[in-house]
């Protein structure tokens, strides 16, 4: 009778495994983030295990850090995390979300069906934070989004090379203050890992 039980948890386990492979697979998560080696160090794992008690709560949380810190592996291992529940968890960058936006100017879709999508995952990566242009309309399309996710209480990791002040200015009052409700910033503000590799590498 154990034995049958341990036998049938396994194939469970396997079956979920393979769920939550097929989701990642369609995540959009660059392929060089699901395979990398997972960085170490104790900030690491000490933001790593905070997003992951945060999973499903309906958080909005920025990472905020210099360039090779690991803030797009940190996502990647909360998005398995998100899969491992049979979750869709989607990543795109911020200039990803604007382009699409634009590409609905030629008619086939709306502004609204593209937002409509950015809202249906239960985790979205909004990666490259620092990249936008911060006018006036992206500013007030990030925010309507934003706003749409944090009344679905669905998870959004909004991700940034920026300091923690100049992207909760970036961002504005309306989505720095969400952010301040549901999840706060973690700040990954260690060593390089890439200068680390190219150290170890010399």
């Amino acid at each position: 009778m154990e034995s049958r039980r341990l036998k049938a948890d396994e194939e469970q386990r396997k079956e979920n495994e393979r769920k939550a492979q097929n989701n990642l697979s369609t995540s959009g998560i660059p392929k060089r983030h699901l395979h990398a080696i997972t960085p170490s160090g104790e900030g690491w794992l000490k933001v790593e295990t905070r997003l992951k008690a945060r999973i499903g709560s309906g958080f909005i949380i920025a990472l905020c850090g210099g360039r090779g810190t690991g803030k797009t592996q940190l996502a990647a291992s909360c998005a398995r995390e998100v899969a491992l529940l049979n979750k869709k968890a989607w990543y795109k960058t911020a200039m990803g979300f604007f382009l699409d936006i634009k590409e609905s100017f030629d008619g086939k879709r709306s502004e609204k069906e593209v937002i409509d999508r950015y809202c249906s995952p239960s985790f979205l990566i909004l990666d490259e934070m620092q990249e936008r242009g911060e006018t006036p309309w992206e500013d007030r399309l990030l925010t309507h989004m934003i706003d749409r996710r944090y009344g679905d209480e669905k998870d959004t990791l909004l991700i940034s090379n920026q300091t923690q002040e100049a992207f909760l200015k970036s961002v504005g009052e309306s989505i720095s203050s969400r952010i301040s409700e549901t999840g706060g910033v973690a700040l990954c503000n260690w060593p390089s890992y890439r200068t680390k590799q190219n150290e170890t590498q010399a």
